[in-house]
């Protein structure tokens, strides 16, 4: 062992790699479960020889003297201290004599460090393999007990055991190295053995075990043959290197980095540094790696066909097509002479283990890839076969090949107990490796604990600091981006402001002068009329107001009377109101006029003073004379005393004096100013009123002087006049006493009643006062009373304290019983009373909730559960998502059968009017959509096309472009707007047209979501308003057929559509037209007056007297005839009656798009047409919604599910007649000349029109859609989930093509985000032969919206808001208060603290299933991770950042934040009900196609077994015999099937295969050239429908393997599919022209005998 040890060392690598066997990684010990460590001998010896292994020699027979051959030198030859190679050609699977052998097996016994079985065994097969390397041989009676095996290969070998083919099986190969009972997969024998060999080999097995080699392995064949091909591709890479490369089974991951293809680069270049990337941390270049190889492919002029991409092998796409390059390559180098030795073919010569091929066969099936030929490699590249070794003649064997065999025939044994060894000492090393690491365990665990939380920290340090950092530059970067567009905008608008206003007027006069002219033209054109018109109008309308006038005062004359008085007396309070004003515009004059009365009265009164001074004027003189002279005196005295005070009022005076004069000096100044008389005259009335009031200031001073004299002088003549009246009075009264005394008595009696009354009154107005008097004086004498009872009392307080518990505590208790005994009795009613109130209570709540203003926290606290998702609402959203595909798929399918339906229903009649042949209709029926019956299968929609592997990196690419399209064109409708008006343009035909409709609506999928619903009507009304902006005058818009109107009829065939009309239609078209038979509703006189002949006939038998030929002016008058009209037009009033009603009570209940869309029409039309008025406008809009919504449904019922079955002619004619009168009605116009007998209900007409005008004005009356589907411009881009589309390649193709075709006309700009995204999807052709293996039936698309321009400018205040939200539910679950606020500022307990650790536990740890409220909130905001602190704070700080941007406010206590969170209930509940209704509404539009698809199939099912038997039938058909002539090859056919017996049921016909060549059917034989053709002829017969038999023979012979049995389905499919060519026979491949050929088939077999 220490020689053949030393001479392993010395020789190791001498020899090629061919043969030289592999071994797998290092596997698991079967002892105690150990894993082995690798070996690192040798610097790492596990990545040096581990790729191939060397097959043992063929037992029981000596090995064959091998022959050396050298190779030739390479282009960068070996070194001269390099061990020679040499090639070995004896024997495949023998191995080699000499130290090369041993080199080989030692460095496979050195790779196999884990192939070490249990020691208990290892005695006994150290035995066997000592004495045999083969298992024992299975005898027959072994074989017959595997008859019941469930392996097919078992059974098959009990077969073989008793036919006694064989006397044993032996099962010749030996066993793996080192594992006992492993077998080698290899052949028996070599195919290139000697003769003695393969004498020797058919000695030891049989030719059946030969033959079935691979067949144990049939599954794994083609990764075999793979890993052959890589272990080829290993050798040729390692020759041209000099390298070691890892095992096969590893050199694919090897590759990856392109490291090794560099070094091919390298090898032939070496003079040429090559910078070669070899560290795993630069990954990122190792494609510059791979780019060098690419270089040399294109030096060394690869052809594209066995080239690779870089994802085939960076990202292990297509690796078999890089080892496919690496073979090519080396033939390539080797036809150039680069290198002189081909690459070698080790297919069937290497064994692997069958957990690698299990592995391979996996990894090759889920990868998905069609494997490339390596076969015929050589022959494509122009290189001669490698010519076989001429054998040398055998040497004779010397001692050290005698040793060197001997050693060879032990390689077993030692190989095991090498291994054994090998694998104790690693268990041991293992054992001592593992013991230190247990001892050190406690160190290890803290040292990894100490690692992972620096590490930790210091990730989480640079995340946060990262994380603020790009938080300032993101708000740094938008603020400026914001201000920078903003103030562009603002400049290029200013810049353009004196533009943009002279357009303005530019516009406004042009539109002015536009209708001006248009009104000109009208009323010049309707000059006469109009006035002729206006004259009758005003005359009728005049009169009808005198009219209602007269009545009017007739009926209303008390009124008018009390009217008339009230005006009267308004009239007269207003005149004296003049009156006073007056008076106070007179007050001036007035006071002088008073003022002159009084000084009239006054003279007068000094008048008759006098008179009665003159009487006395004797005394008055004596006694004047004396008061004068006493008052002289006095006055003299005061006059000097007054001097010497007013001395100062003296020069006043003299002042005064001296303005007299001036004044009258300046009189000539004024005469001179009388040219300023109006200024002069006021400054003199001034002056005179100063002269006035210096005079009464005079007098004044002057009466004051003598007031005392002249107070004396009154009072004496006061007195003396009392006294003579007293006297008078006292004379009678004495003479009226007793008259007086009486009605003194009288007076005090009045006054004493007054008194009292007065006193009744004030008693009656202070009873209050009085009763509270009175209570506190009594309240006051009890209080007396009871404190005197209280004195007494309070010595025995204690003894009545307890006696009044005792009552109190008894009466309680047997009130408490009563209750209890009361409650009992009535459980059921207190349960029910309670649950009553409760819910009471809870729906008060709940509507406080939803329609109150401002509801409490306690109730917002009682609802919060309604924000947490549910798993139904779970559920239920996913059912809703698995019904729309279903939707979506069935829609698809019924549309794809009813085009093939329709087709084939034309094909047929054609068929029957002989215009085509009965071929035509078949290929049509095997050609639509590949198989008619399939057209209806449900197949699976495809999940996510970016998870198949046949997807490389542009591929992924395209459907990210198309996802950004399709979003697109969803959310931005000018696009396809723009596009309809261009379909309209260009007059697209109608079919076209369809086929656009179909791919807009599964572009929206069929609008059966809420967004896409949204989007379809923005659309809709889009196109609407760009076709209505493109009409000159309103009569263009209403005879344009628009494209939109299209896209309108297919969305409003909805379930909910059909629904509505079911309730709107149903009771009009059942209950009056159906369920009235005898409804007769026709307007035609002349029909009724027929029929009424024809009812006269029949009920009398005779003819009638009535004359047929009879104009309808005169049929009118036939007595029957006129009722039965009249009788028809008041039921025609009455059903049309019925639908107005029907239509008022359901105007609201309408589906929101209809009504939605003709608001929009209506808006549209009154902002374009601003003359027009807007009854007109409204008119039109009302008539298109009976037009386009209502008419369809009323005249085809059936189709619209209104009614459940077909109407009769009758019915029809009711029905078209009801629908001839709403329609006129719905056109606001009369009827006229064209239905002239229908003008007796012009009048009903007429007060309809008003009727339906009110019902179009509360039917737009509608909200703008972003409120009604709850979804703005922003919604997209903070959604959780987003928008899938589901969809069919060829769709995805279809609407690329035609968004492309008319891109430059869709989008006008060149900049515009549609063109970019149409550029870089490039040629819709393109993208069809690089997608076309993606799927054949629908894929989902999510729609992404990153290139939406638009950007939510309250992003952030919004999450912001989202946030609080989140916390305050929490925080009003663990504490209560009055409101927000108040919760706030409460401070925390324990008690909260528990709640929330309760809460956070049941509702936001890890493993809980609950989804809590804003749970798809994208919030950075970790709350079960906070204290209740923390969230309390949390939520604090965001509502103080709310209130500062303006959203909350305190004063109303942060009541707008529960607001937010009431209206987010009442969101979630209203879209519960939405969605609720939408899976109602996909499961009834889900019914309605299955039932459609049923009915398709029952017709397609119709329609096959009609072209079944039509082709049963032809093929039957025999008609006349033809004539054969006779000794023809045909004769000869026919006669020799009719003598055995074999004559086909439809036929049989022989030619040559020259003939068939002659005709272009035969293209080639595989095996026979075409000088053998005329030998060789085919036969085709037919002895089943639709099943021809094709056999060929050579003569007489049948050609063996020449056989097949070719059904018309497989040559139709493939006629479909362009198939040109077809091969048959699988031994001896035979080429036909496939139509040829079926145009032979169809003129042979489906025509008439005697054509």
């Amino acid at each position: 062992m220490s020689s053949a040890a030393s001479s392993v060392d010395q020789n190791y690598g001498a020899g090629h790699k061919r043969g030289i066997s592999e071994t797998s990684p290092t596997r698991p010990s079967t002892r105690e479960g150990i894993k082995q460590p690798e070996l690192t001998a040798a610097g790492g010896y596990k990545n040096v020889r581990q790729s191939l292994r060397s097959l043992p020699q063929a037992p029981n027979s000596s090995p064959p003297a091998p022959v050396l051959k050298a190779y030739q030198s390479h282009p960068c030859g070996l070194g001269p201290t390099e061990p020679p190679k040499y090639h070995y050609d004896g024997p495949a699977y023998s191995s080699p004599a000499g130290a090369s052998q041993l080199g080989r097996a030692n460095s496979t016994m050195l790779g196999r460090t884990g192939s070490v079985t249990p020691m208990t065994s290892g005695a006994q097969r150290h035995k066997h393999t000592s004495s045999s390397p083969h298992a024992p041989n299975l005898t027959s009676p072994e074989l017959n007990t595997l008859k019941n095996s469930s392996t097919s290969h078992l059974r098959t070998l009990s077969k073989f055991a008793q036919d006694g083919s064989s006397e044993e099986f032996p099962i010749t190969s030996p066993a793996v190295a080192g594992l006992s009972g492993r077998r080698q997969l290899k052949r028996t024998d070599s195919t290139r053995a000697t003769k003695s060999s393969g004498t020797a080999s058919s000695a030891r097995g049989s030719a059946w075990l030969e033959s079935t080699w691979m067949e144990k392995q049939r599954q794994f064949l083609q990764a075999y043959e793979y890993l052959c091909h890589i272990g080829e591709a290993k050798e040729w890479i390692e020759d041209i290197i000099h390298q070691q490369l890892p095992p096969i089974v590893q050199l694919e991951e090897a590759l990856r980095n392109g490291v090794t293809l560099a070094e091919i680069v390298q090898a032939f270049y070496p003079d040429q540094p090559i910078r070669i990337f070899r560290n795993p941390k630069l990954q990122f270049r190792h494609s510059d790696n791979i780019a060098l190889f690419f270089n040399f492919l294109a030096e060394m002029e690869l052809p594209e066909l066995f080239r690779f991409e870089l994802i085939d092998l960076y990202e292990k796409k297509n690796i078999p097509k890089v080892i496919y390059c690496i073979h090519a390559l080396s033939w390539l180098l080797f036809r150039k002479g680069i290198v002189d030795f081909r690459i070698g073919n080790l297919v069937g010569q290497l064994e692997f283990e069958h957990h690698e091929l299990e592995a391979m066969q996996k990894g090759l099936d889920k990868a998905g890839i069609s494997m490339p030929s390596f076969s015929g490699m050589g022959a494509s590249f122009g290189a001669e076969p490698e010519p076989e070794p001429v054998p040398e003649p055998e040497p004779v064997e010397t001692e050290e090949e005698r040793i060197a065999r001997e050693l060879g025939e032990h390689k077993f044994t030692m190989v095991d107990l090498q291994s054994q060894i090998r694998g104790a000492v690693i268990r041991m090393s293992l054992g001592d490796t593992m013991q230190g690491l247990w001892d050190a365990e406690e160190k290890l665990v803290d040292l990894q604990s100490i690692i992972r939380a620096k590490w930790a920290r210091e990730i989480a340090e640079y995340r946060s600091s990262m994380k603020l950092f790009a938080i300032d530059l993101q708000s740094a970067a938008r603020g400026f981006l914001a201000r920078s567009r903003q103030r562009d905008k603002e400049e290029w608008w200013r810049g353009r402001e004196y533009e943009v206003v002279t357009l303005q007027s530019l516009v406004r006069a042009r539109k002015a002068r536009v209708e001006t002219q248009h009104l000109k033209i009208r009323a010049r054109r309707e000059d006469s009329g109009v006035r002729f018109l206006q004259a009758a109008i005003r005359g009728a309308l005049h009169r009808r107001i005198v009219d209602d006038q007269l009545v009017e005062t007739r009926a209303a004359s008390a009124t008018v009377s009390g009217l008339q008085a009230a005006i009267r007396g308004m009239l007269r309070r207003r005149s004296i109101q003049d009156e006073q004003y007056n008076v106070q515009q007179a007050q001036k004059a007035i006071t002088i006029l008073q003022a002159a009365a009084r000084a009239a009265n006054q003279r007068q009164n000094l008048k008759q003073q006098a008179k009665a001074l003159a009487r006395a004027q004797n005394a008055i003189v004596t006694l004047q004379a004396a008061a004068r002279a006493a008052n002289q005196r006095q006055r003299l005295a005061q006059q000097a005393r007054a001097l010497e005070d007013q001395n100062e009022s003296l020069g006043s005076l003299q002042s005064l004096s001296r303005a007299t004069l001036v004044r009258k000096r300046l009189q000539m100044t004024r005469n001179e100013l009388s040219v300023q008389n109006k200024p002069i005259t006021t400054i003199l009335a001034i002056v005179r009123g100063n002269r006035v009031r210096q005079g009464m200031l005079w007098v004044q001073c002057s009466l004051s002087n003598a007031e005392h004299d002249i107070v004396a002088f009154q009072a004496a003549a006061r007195g003396c006049s009392l006294r003579r009246r007293h006297m008078t009075d006292l004379q009678a009264l004495k003479r009226n006493v007793p008259e007086i005394l009486s009605l003194q008595a009288h007076l005090r009696g009045r006054i004493l009643r007054q008194l009292q009354v007065g006193l009744r009154e004030d008693l009656w107005s202070n009873v209050s006062e009085i009763i509270e008097l009175q209570a506190l004086s009594r309240a006051l004498l009890i209080r007396s009373d009871v404190g005197y009872l209280l004195s007494q009392l309070e010595d025995e307080e204690i003894s009545i304290a307890e006696f009044q518990a005792a009552i109190r505590g008894k009466q309680v208790r047997e009130k408490f019983a009563e209750k209890q005994r009361f409650f009992k009795a009535n459980m059921e009613k207190v349960v029910k009373v309670q649950s009553f109130i409760r819910g009471k209570i809870q729906g008060e709540a709940y509507k406080s909730l939803t329609s109150g203003t401002n509801p409490p926290v306690g109730t917002v606290k009682g609802f919060v559960h309604l924000l947490n998702d549910s798993d139904f609402d779970f559920d239920e959203e996913v059912e809703f998502e698995r019904l729309r595909k279903t939707v979506v798929q069935h829609v698809r399918q019924n549309e794809m059968a009813d085009q093939y339906i329709t087709q084939l229903d034309i094909k047929i009649a054609l068929l029957v009017k002989n215009k085509i042949t009965l071929d035509e209709v078949v290929k049509h029926q095997k050609h639509f959509g590949g198989d008619a019956g399939s057209l209806l299968t449900n197949t699976e929609i495809s999940k996510d096309p970016f998870d198949l592997k046949a997807l490389n990196k542009n591929s992924r690419r395209k459907l990210e472009h198309y996802q950004e399209l399709f979003f697109i064109l969803q959310t931005q409708p000018q696009y396809l707007a723009r596009l309809f008006k261009r379909i309209r343009e260009q007059a697209t035909a109608e079919k076209e047209c369809e086929r656009v409709k179909h791919l807009m609506m599964g572009l929206f999928g069929y609008a059966q979501k809420r967004r896409e619903e949204y989007y379809l009507v923005k659309l809709i009304t889009r196109s609407m308003k760009e076709e209505i902006d493109n009409c000159a005058a309103i009569q263009d818009y209403l005879r344009g057929n628009f494209f939109w109107a299209k896209l309108f009829g297919a969305y409003i065939k909805s379930p909910r559509d059909r629904k509505y009309m079911r309730d709107v239609l149903s009771p009009v078209v059942k209950d009056s037209i159906i369920d009235n038979p005898e409804l007769d509703l026709e307007s035609d006189p002349m029909q009724i007056y027929l029929s009424a002949i024809e009812n006269e006939q029949l009920r009398t038998g005779q003819r009638s007297q009535r004359s047929p030929d009879i104009p309808r002016e005169q049929a009118i008058r036939d007595p029957e005839t006129k009722r039965t009209f009249i009788t028809h037009l008041q039921d025609l009033r009455d059903i049309a009656d019925h639908f107005f009603a029907a239509l008022e009570d359901s105007s609201q209940r309408m589906p929101f798009g209809v009504r939605y869309v003709a608001q929009q029409m209506f808006q549209n039309l009154i902002s374009r047409f601003q003359h027009e008025e807007q009854g007109y406008i409204l008119q039109i809009v009302g008539h298109w919604v009976w037009k386009a919504y209502l008419q369809p449904a009323l005249t085809e019922p059936e189709k619209f599910g209104v009614i459940d079955r077909g109407l009769s002619q009758e019915h029809k004619k009711n029905v078209r007649e009801v629908s001839k009168v709403v329609g006129q009605v719905a056109a606001g116009r009369l009827f006229g000349g064209e239905n002239v007998f229908l003008q007796p209900l012009n009048s009903y007409v007429g007060e309809s029109i008003e009727r339906l005008g009110e019902t179009w004005g509360g039917l737009i009356d509608v909200a703008n859609a972003e409120t009604h589907f709850d979804i703005d411009e922003f919604n997209d881009l903070y959604s959780r989930t987003k928008p899938t589309l589901y969809i069919k390649m060829a769709d995805i193709f279809a609407i690329h093509h035609l968004v492309a075709a008319d891109a430059s006309y869709i989008c006008p700009t060149r900049d515009d985000i549609l063109q970019e995204v149409i550029r870089e999807l490039g040629s819709v052709k393109n993208n069809e032969n690089e997608l076309m293996n993606v799927s054949k039936s629908e894929i989902s698309l999510t729609l992404n919206p990153k290139l939406h321009e638009a950007e939510d400018p309250d992003a952030d205040v919004k999450a912001l808001l989202m946030e609080t939200k989140r916390c305050i539910l929490y925080v009003i679950r663990v504490q209560s208060g009055g409101d927000l606020m108040e919760i706030m500022v409460k401070p925390i307990t324990m008690e909260d603290e528990d709640r929330w650790e309760a809460l956070v536990r049941d509702e936001l740890s890890v493993g809980s299933h609950k989804r809590g409220a804003y749970a798809e909130a994208a919030t950075i905001t970790d709350i079960a991770s906070m204290s209740y602190a923390e969230l309390k704070r949390t939520a604090l700080e965001n509502i103080l950042h709310l209130e500062q941007y303006g959203r909350l406010t305190r004063h109303n206590h942060y009541q707008d934040l529960l607001n937010a969170i009431a209206v987010d209930i009442r969101t979630k509940h209203r879209r519960r009900v939405q969605r609720h209704k939408e899976l109602e509404t996909v499961t009834l539009t889900l019914a309605r196609l299955r039932d459609q698809a049923t009915y398709l199939e029952q017709q397609l099912k119709t329609y096959n077994d009609y072209i079944e038997q039509a082709m049963v039938t032809l093929q039957n058909k025999k008609g006349k015999k033809r004539f054969l002539m006779p000794f023809t090859k045909q004769w000869d056919h026919e006669r020799e099937l009719q003598r055995s017996g074999r004559v086909p049921k439809f036929g049989s016909f022989k030619y040559s295969a020259q003939d068939l060549a002659n005709r272009g059917i035969l293209v080639s034989w595989h095996g026979y050239s075409e000088r053998q053709w005329d030998k060789i002829d085919l036969t085709i017969s037919s002895n089943e429908v639709g099943v021809f038999s094709i056999e060929g023979s050579n003569g007489p012979i049948a050609m063996p393997g020449a056989s097949a049995q070719i059904p018309l389905d497989d040559l139709l499919q493939a006629q479909f599919n362009s198939t040109q060519f077809l091969e048959f026979f699988p031994d001896c491949k035979v080429r036909v022209n496939v139509n040829l050929f079926l145009h032979l088939i169809m003129r042979k077999f489906y025509k008439d005998k005697d054509s």
